[in-house]
């Protein structure tokens, strides 16, 4: 298994290169699966986060803005769908049991640290992927070393990471 990881501030490009990276990697056709989160934009401000189901397409609301009632669980000003966060582990899960060469988790952020979000999908993954797999992640700089603590693997050590100023694709 080899892993990439894409780094850079909140609202940088990780998604963006991210998706990139997977429709690139369809285009050379390998089977992409796993979950990305595009941020939702009205009148130009973020107000939340859809999920997306790389594999099949399927998409949904992940998490939005909240008032001050601090429904659980959230992370900063948003409230996390506890569907969408089941059904994205599974979409993790499916995509590592069912051949997917190409395997995306974005993003391993603050609530993953505290175990939840995409914990479970991480800790699979890194448990369940095998050496024609490729685990590409989304993380903020300020996390990204202390993912070997968190989520113990030796994938960390050689794992590429790339950041703006994104580079071409494909990544060799």
């Amino acid at each position: 298994m080899t892993a990439i990881i894409i780094l850079s501030p909140k609202g940088k490009g990780k998604t963006t290169f991210l998706l990139a990276f997977a429709h690139h990697a369809v285009r050379c056709g390998k089977i992409v699966g796993g979950i990305a989160s595009p941020a939702v934009f009205d009148g130009g401000s973020r107000i939340g986060y859809d999920l997306l189901d790389l594999r099949t397409g399927r998409r949904g609301v992940l998490a939005r803005m909240v008032n001050n009632d601090r429904i659980e669980p959230t992370v900063g000003m948003y409230r996390f769908d506890e569907e969408a966060i089941s059904w994205g582990n599974a979409a993790v899960v499916s995509a590592l049991r069912t051949g997917t060469e190409v395997i995306a988790i974005d993003e391993i952020g603050p609530l993953e640290f505290k175990g939840g979000g995409w914990a479970p999908a991480v800790e699979i993954a890194l448990g369940e992927c095998v050496p024609d797999q490729q685990l590409v992640v989304t993380v903020r700089p300020a996390l990204v070393d202390g993912l070997p603590e968190r989520f113990p693997s030796p994938i960390w050590e050689t794992a590429r990471r790339v950041s703006p100023p994104w580079p071409p694709l494909p990544l060799e």
